[in-house]
């Protein structure tokens, strides 16, 4: 972490002010290229804020008498107890018990079924293996021509823009968006993929990483430019619950908010789909609860199927060159996305639209009014994908 992120972080449960202590940091090099985006993102206070690696410490909030812990270099902000902030606890006592004996870590219940969530989604990432050839079903480059779309970066540029990115996963795309389009983003995610993240994207200077609920965020409202949450809000248990929650933190004069979600339609467009979506409601209740083991026993009958149709069929569509070529690993990670979330509920445009407007978002954008380049899946326009922009909320 770098002290720059305290900018925007605050307290997920009071939403106070937070004050950052360290424990050990390294220091890193900047390019001159990134130290100018960021100053035009931002102007830069010192060369410390971001030439600073912060690689153990904590947040503090005086109000709740709580401390956050950064572990691995990643502030970690649940409100609940969770695994990591007990071997944080443990390794860094002594210097606990020095500077923040008063605190505590955060003892909040968590929202429901959200452990479970936690559970299956770091499982699921924590085994994928990034190569860099191919990032789901898409190759590295499509991916980012994806999102491009997604994101409508024809009409709206990021350049210079702070981002948000709901849900990062390992980091692929917030890594490939930042560098491609010049802005600063910092990426949130629920699970231990963070780690990855961290790992494999750690060294960009325009990518922040957090550990933190879509349902408590730790970021001051209205405060990005563009927030945006591909594939993710469906798999709580309230889509529009998790919606609401994001939604106050896009900046209020001419923030965007992008979600993309599961509809109803696309699992409705054949015959087998519909077989295959029934089959997928009754499964995925067991194999949520199952241990990894259990889980990875119970997938791999379903493998080769996976890597017939993304190798034979999907490949064949859109062309090998924008396309990932798949093997056990990607199978595995596809198969474990499908079957094993707790929640994957289905929404329509008519619904999440609406969503928008009780938020004061206005003139929506609709994927499925926009024709996509040749190499994008249909599923982008198929799923719910809206694009919606804040005005002054007394406008």
């Amino acid at each position: 972490m770098k002290s720059r992120l305290l900018r925007w972080l605050v307290c997920p449960q009071c939403f106070g002010d937070l004050a950052l202590f360290v424990a050990q940091s390294e220091r890193c090099s900047l390019s001159a290229d990134d130290y100018d985006t960021l100053e035009k993102v931002v102007s830069v206070g010192n060369s410390d804020e971001v030439e600073v690696e912060i690689t153990c410490g904590a947040l503090s909030c005086r109000q709740c008498t709580v401390y956050y812990p950064i572990y691995e270099g990643i502030p970690r902000m649940l409100t609940y107890s969770s695994d990591v902030a007990e071997v944080h606890a443990k390794t860094n006592s002594a210097w606990l018990k020095k500077y923040l004996a008063d605190y505590r870590l955060p003892s909040a219940n968590p929202p429901p079924g959200e452990e479970d969530v936690l559970r299956n989604f770091s499982t699921e990432w924590i085994g994928y293996k990034w190569t860099g050839d191919g990032y789901w079903n898409v190759s590295t480059e499509n991916a980012l021509r994806c999102k491009r779309y997604e994101l409508g970066l024809g009409k709206h540029s990021l350049r210079s823009k702070l981002v948000l990115e709901v849900g990062i996963g390992i980091g692929g795309t917030a890594d490939m968006l930042s560098q491609s389009e010049r802005c600063e983003i910092v990426g949130v995610d629920l699970g231990y993929a963070v780690d990855q993240a961290r790992h494999y994207f750690g060294k960009n200077p325009l990518l922040h990483i957090v550990q933190a609920s879509v349902f408590s965020p730790p970021f001051r409202s209205n405060t990005f430019d563009i927030v945006y949450s591909h594939g993710v809000l469906h798999h709580t248990y309230s889509t529009s619950s998790a919606f609401r929650s994001i939604a106050r933190l896009a900046k209020e004069m001419d923030g965007m908010l992008y979600v993309w979600l599961y509809s109803h339609e696309h699992e409705q467009v054949t015959p087998l789909r519909r077989i295959l979506m029934s089959i997928e409601g009754l499964v995925r209740p067991v194999l949520s609860r199952l241990p990894k083991v259990g889980q990875t026993a119970a997938l791999l009958p379903t493998l080769p199927f996976y890597i017939l149709y993304q190798n034979l069929h999907v490949r064949r569509k859109y062309g090998e060159e924008h396309t990932a070529k798949y093997g056990w690993n990607e199978a595995l990670h596809a198969a474990r996305d499908r079957l094993t979330p707790p929640f994957a509920h289905r929404h329509t445009y008519e619904e999440v639209a609406k969503w928008f407007e009780s938020e004061k978002y206005k003139h929506l954008e609709m994927l499925r009014d926009e024709q996509p380049p040749d190499s994008v899946p249909d599923t982008y326009r198929q799923n719910v994908g809206i694009r919606g922009f804040r005005r002054e909320s007394n406008a």
